[in-house]
């Protein structure tokens, strides 16, 4: 049944939904993107569902963006195995979309707090030099070549201080892992839902999935809350949700128990030089908070310093609320590691809400109950490195199930995005403002961003409907003031080229109204 909606943020017509699809996908993070656009490599007939109004709107757009190696991974899980070549896959996945995408390296800082008290008070001078200095280094480099992990190289105190200065004067050595990237995952999640679309596919927001529709053990159709499409191969990647709707196919048997994770964010101008790579200390397993690597201080793809993230198990599967004991926490947590961190220079702080299950691995699967029914599930941190192998896992199972095995000779690998205008030279500036005047009307001055990138955003591929979304693609309000100056700005050119009242406009969809009412009505209702 075909049916046309419209969007409650702000009355346009939603896609219309189709009859059928070859692939239903449902979720449209990093994870469901990925796999839609590996998809469109053999066939067009791919639709991503997504119940917010814009994808990556889940943990894609609230981690900390780094494309872990390995390191840090129990061994033997599929997590490390999907992990360790993800990141080897990496430069390949992401070339044709416009993305930035930077290998920084992470340096493993190791101190006196690698080990425990009581190891430190019954170790002679000898023995806890020879321990810091090369059983935890050597034991560090053995898991990597253990794992396939290449390139790690053990440095002395004094490379571990030339490479990074600001970390604690308490280093006695460390370990230096090139291959950690960086990569913005909202960026990178739209750059994949993008290209999916320019090859064919199909991906409707604001639409929720209500059922699977299964008959004689094989897929038949996903139930929406606008109307029903035909498949016989439904994805599951619908990250913290994925439990439930692997119920509604009867295809379960996992559950997710949601973990928080909290990070803070800091100006740019004040700390984009006092790391260099990503900067974790070491502990002995065991001595690390529970499900957790320990995270770390890390640049963001864009240059802002990023503190964290916690590990804090939730009821919530929407609960990404952040307490002042939390932020009190990041700091004390990372005060030895960076003791002279400039904290009051903080703009925000984020959280996302991560999807282990009770196995603690990633749940890649076709089920072997309901024919046509594949999980993507337990997707958490180090999901974001792991999307190329994961996509890799998961075309092998769709093409036993029918999706064609020879490539398309019409995919375009090519996905181009609208220039950053605060990253062009004057004279490519000048050339824009030529063309179009709206060029030249700065709006979000932290950002330096303009009119006319804030309205590209709104008439993209994937279009922003609203607050969270242009900020997603443009970084309008992302900068020192944190939106005070741009929000009204960005909400006036909302309403305008959508066509509806600025009371309409909203933060992130739904029930998230930016704006009450107008002030006269307010002051006539007294």
């Amino acid at each position: 049944m075909r049916r046309e909606t419209r969007s409650p943020a702000t009355g346009r017509k939603s896609e219309e939904l189709p009859a059928s699809a070859q692939v239903v996908i449902v979720g449209g993070g990093i994870i469901g993107c990925a796999v839609a656009r590996e998809v469109t490599r053999y066939t067009p007939d791919v639709v991503v569902l997504e119940k917010e109004s814009d994808v990556a709107c889940g943990a894609s757009k609230a981690n900390n963006a780094e494309i872990h190696s390995g390191i840090g991974e129990d061994a033997g899980t599929l997590k490390q195995k999907l992990n360790v070549r993800g990141n080897y896959m990496y430069d390949d996945f992401v070339r044709g979309l416009d993305v930035d995408f930077k290998r920084q390296g992470l340096l493993i800082v190791v101190t006196p707090r690698s080990l425990p008290e009581e190891a430190l008070r019954s170790m002679g001078e000898d023995e806890l030099r020879e321990m810091l200095n090369v059983k935890i280094p050597e034991g560090i480099m053995a898991y990597g070549e253990k794992a396939g992990i290449k390139g790690l190289r053990i440095l002395a105190r004094e490379e571990v201080l030339e490479l990074e200065p600001n970390v604690t004067p308490e280093a006695v050595a460390g370990v230096f892992d090139p291959n950690y990237g960086l990569v913005c995952p909202y960026k990178l999640t739209i750059a994949l839902a993008e290209s999916a679309v320019i090859n064919g596919a199909r991906v409707l927001l604001d639409t929720e999935v209500t059922g699977i529709r299964v008959e004689e053990g094989h897929v038949r159709g996903v139930i929406t809350g606008r109307g029903e499409i035909s498949t016989k191969l439904v994805v599951n990647a619908a990250g913290v949700f994925a439990d439930e709707v692997a119920d509604m196919a009867g295809a379960g048997g996992f559950r997710i128990h949601p973990r928080k994770g909290a990070t803070l964010l800091f100006d740019r101008e004040v700390t984009s030089e006092y790391v260099h790579s990503s900067v974790a200390l070491f502990k002995l397993p065991g001595m690390k908070k529970e499900r957790s690597k320990g995270g770390g201080a890390m640049p963001t793809a864009e240059g802002n310093l990023q503190l964290g993230p916690t590990a804090v198990e939730v009821e919530d599967k929407y609960d990404t609320s952040i307490s002042a004991e939390e932020i009190e926490e990041i700091f004390e947590r990372f005060h030895y590691l960076l003791p002279e961190f400039p904290r009051e220079a903080i703009i925000s702080a984020f959280s996302g809400v991560r999807a282990p299950t009770l196995d603690e691995d990633f749940v890649i699967e076709a089920s072997e109950r309901v024919r046509g029914f594949v999980n993507v599930a337990g997707i958490q941190s180090p999901g974001l490195a792991s999307a190329p192998a994961i996509v890799e896992m998961v075309m092998g199972f769709l093409h036993e199930l029918g999706v064609p095995r020879e490539p398309r000779a019409d995919f375009n690998p090519l996905r181009p995005a609208t220039p950053r205008f605060a990253e062009l030279s004057d004279r490519e500036r000048g050339l824009l403002i030529r063309e179009d005047p709206r060029w030249g009307h700065i709006v979000c001055r932290c950002e330096y961003v303009t009119e006319a990138e804030v309205v590209r955003a709104i008439h993209s591929i994937i279009p922003a409907r609203d607050l969270d979304a242009v900020k997603r693609r443009t970084r309008v309000g992302m900068g020192r003031c944190q939106g005070g100056f741009c929000t009204h700005r960005v909400a006036a050119i909302l309403a305008r080229e959508l066509g509806v009242p600025i009371t309409s406009i909203t933060k992130s969809g739904g029930a998230s109204p930016v704006f009450v009412g107008e002030s006269k009505d307010m002051l006539m209702r007294g």
